[in-house]
């Protein structure tokens, strides 16, 4: 936080989050992108319709999920997450 109560965003490449942990003796098991959807522009309004099918969110949600699984999506998502542990 800073003095006037507001919260620092630090914006790194899914290369320097992994070069900060390994740098602090982290060996990294598996690094995630989340919410990848949201830089593709899938409006909020969109998901607030009730006219979809149970289907349709099912088929999004694997598709998230597929990607958090590729590391060349990495740089899509909105969220890093490293699974680590120190040796």
């Amino acid at each position: 936080m800073t003095k006037n109560g507001k919260v620092k965003i630090h914006t790194r490449t899914p290369q320097e989050f992994r070069t900060i942990l390994e740098r602090n003796g982290l060996r990294i098991e598996k690094m995630i992108g989340k919410v990848t959807t949201m830089p593709l522009r899938i409006k909020q309004e969109f998901f607030l319709e009730r006219k979809h099918s149970e289907d349709l969110f099912n088929n999004i949600l694997q598709f998230e999920l597929a990607l958090c699984e590729k590391p060349d999506a990495l740089a899509l998502a909105g969220h890093l997450q490293a699974i680590a542990f120190k040796p």
